[in-house]
């Protein structure tokens, strides 16, 4: 589906510069219009979807006008079509390397006599860059070059790596004797797919309105869930046809293929696509945060009983998914009788079952608490390896094995998105991003010690003694759950919004975004949260808007209290106060224009459904004094 939305793009841009090209005649240069003074002009901005007056020089309109509408139609700000196609398309690069990696290389390594200890091994070490992904945020929040975008370089840079390190798996023509070349080059791989992910996790929570990152999620993780499914289907038919080489070239085009697509894209208006191209910085560079400052409130929270449970809980969900994925293929082809392209194709064909089973169970999860989903879900992963374990007479009907097999492989996404949202529940609102980036590196850590551990035990157990001692790691996550008791403190204390999250599954990396702090509908950058007299409201970081919550704003709506809440300048308040039409920044509904009666001259935007309020800075300071002169208005007014 994004294929095709690239494709056509690419068609219509084809289209228009021949059609822009034929009108200016060959060799003849568009003569330039004379410079005008700046003048303010209206601007569409759909991401807001609101038209704001914004200074602009008439000669980079008329340049822009003349590229055609390809400006228009490529730039991320302006369309959610394209949202949708590229973070799919950019998850789906992110998806090979797990497909080849983690699903078909195992079973490829198990068919040419490597031993299991070895497997579990490369599984163990190869998984890490996803285990250590959270230190390279504050790096991209620091080093930037806003001319091509706030993420786009790095996200090209990320792409660009991934495309040529794949290159390096064609150094590996003997697997037995080459395990440490394979090792290596998969962390390298890994390396640069984890820093796409973050770099693209970050370009779509600054460019994504809050109303549709439900459904840029579901696409992003089918996109990713599509890509290690082909991959593992298509590299489990080369790699035995044709051997690495050729297996290595074609992930390396693919990854090719969607760099090129994505260097078309740009994310704002008038940027560049590239750094020798002609544009500009159009978005305001972020606040740069420094390590202290991004974890000085993770200790409050990170420490304390509830959040160290939760830990453990990732931990040993890590541990039986990478016990699982080391032992799993590696039965399949000893024990099973499988062909690498056929455990190949098991696994693309119930992942996708899986990713569509997750999506599907996503309102069950918000309806009866993830922790029951999980502890069910879990349940019956332990209960299927203990029937394994004990069904050995059962081993050689084929059809027995193979739905044995695919039940495993469908449920795991199941655990790992009740486990996802159990760990989003937990999450304060203050630093919610960097909490569950830890915790989800908690369970990448578990992942690689998982497949460790398998490897260690491998030698000295039989298949059926492997087998009950991944339910007994699933007995011990159950046991844990139950001392698992969290009421998150927004809910505890009452008044406050029910936070609701999307959950979605895209792969055994946690392929999905998450940012638990409220964005600003103005500015689009973090809202604090602050406590005046045991109300909480929201204020944003960077344009000093504040968000009240129904009720919040008559209970705070005294003169001192606006002075010590909107500390905003009420300058820079009025320039924001011409973005009108935009969407709810805590339940996504619409806003809606409100005078107040006392003073007309006072205008705010209030949600339709939840009954929020949002004042610019500077608006609620001047709401709380009714002076002389609002009283002579009213009266002549």
């Amino acid at each position: 589906m994004f294929i095709i939305s690239y494709i056509e793009y690419i068609i219509s841009y084809t289209v228009s510069s021949i059609y822009d090209t034929a009108r200016r005649g060959f060799g003849r240069r568009l003569s330039k219009p004379p410079l005008p003074a700046v003048k303010p002009l209206p601007y569409r901005d759909s991401f807001l979807n609101c038209t704001v007056v914004r200074p602009r020089v008439l000669k980079r309109t008329a340049n822009r006008s003349a590229r055609g509408p390809l400006m228009t139609r490529l730039t991320l700000l302006d369309s959610p079509k394209l949202r949708y196609a590229t973070g799919a398309m950019m998850y789906f690069a992110q998806g090979i390397p797990r497909g080849l990696l983690s699903i078909t290389i195992p079973a490829w390594l198990a068919s040419q006599g490597v031993s299991a200890g070895a497997i579990a091994s490369y599984l163990a070490v190869v998984i890490l860059p996803w285990v250590f992904k959270l230190v390279t945020g504050p790096f991209m929040d620091r080093f930037q070059y806003p001319a091509m975008g706030r993420k786009r370089p790095w996200v090209l840079g990320a792409q660009l790596g991934l495309t040529l390190s794949f290159l390096a798996l064609m150094l590996v023509d003997d697997p037995v004797n080459q395990m440490g070349t394979l090792v290596w080059v998969g962390i390298l791989i890994n390396i640069f797919a984890a820093t796409q992910d973050v770099a693209v996790d970050g370009m779509a929570i600054d460019l994504t309105p809050v109303n549709e990152q439900g459904r840029l999620n579901a696409f992003m993780s089918f996109g990713k869930a599509a890509g290690w499914s082909i991959a593992a289907a298509v590299s489990g038919v080369l790699l035995v046809a044709f051997g690495m080489k050729v297996t290595a070239i074609v992930a390396s085009v693919s990854c090719g293929v969607i760099f090129l697509a994505f260097v078309l894209v740009t994310e704002r208006p008038d940027e560049r696509r590239l750094p020798w191209s002609e544009g500009e910085a159009r978005g305001p560079r972020q606040a740069v945060s420094s390590f202290k400052d991004v974890f000085a409130g993770i200790n409050d929270v990170l420490w304390k009983p509830v959040s160290l449970i939760l830990m453990l809980i990732m931990l040993l969900d890590g541990l039986i998914s990478g016990y699982g994925y080391a032992l799993m293929p590696i039965a399949a082809v000893n024990v099973f009788s499988f062909t690498t392209p056929q455990w190949s194709n098991l696994v693309a064909v119930m992942g996708i079952v899986g990713a569509g089973v997750t999506l599907v169970l996503g309102p069950t999860i918000d309806r009866i608490g993830p922790k029951r989903m999980l502890i069910l879900t879990a349940s019956l992963v332990g209960i299927h390896a203990f029937l394994l374990a004990q069904t050995q007479f059962l081993w050689n009907d084929s059809l027995y094995v193979k739905v044995m097999l695919s039940i495993w492989v469908m449920m795991l996404p199941i655990t790992m998105v009740s486990v996802l949202a159990l760990a989003m529940a937990a999450c304060s609102s203050a630093c919610a991003a960097t909490q569950f980036a830890i915790y989800m590196s908690v369970t990448n850590l578990g992942y690689s010690a998982g497949s460790k551990i398998f490897g260690m035990v491998s030698e000295q157990t039989t298949y059926p003694q492997s087998y009950m001692l991944l339910s007994v790691l699933v007995v011990g996550m159950i046991a844990v759950l139950f001392f698992h008791r969290h009421q998150h403190r927004e809910a505890a204390e009452g008044g406050r919004a029910r936070r609701i999250y999307t959950i979605t599954s895209g792969g055994g990396e946690g392929g999905m975004f998450f940012s638990g702090a409220m964005r600003c509908p103005k500015c689009r950058s973090d809202m604090l949260q602050l406590e005046v007299d045991g109300t909480v409201i929201d204020r944003c970081d960077r344009c000093q808007g504040i968000w009240f919550d129904a009720g919040e704003m008559e209970a705070l709506r005294d003169k001192d209290i606006a002075k010590a809440i909107d500390t905003g300048s009420a300058r820079q308040g009025k320039i924001f106060d011409r973005i009108e039409d935009y969407r709810c920044p805590r339940c996504g509904g619409h806003m809606t224009r409100v005078i107040d009666e006392q003073q007309r001259h006072i205008g705010y935007e209030t949600c339709n459904d939840c009954s929020g309020s949002y004042f610019d800075a500077g608006e609620f300071r001047d709401l709380s004094q009714l002076t002389l002169s609002d009283l002579f208005k009213r009266f002549v007014g």
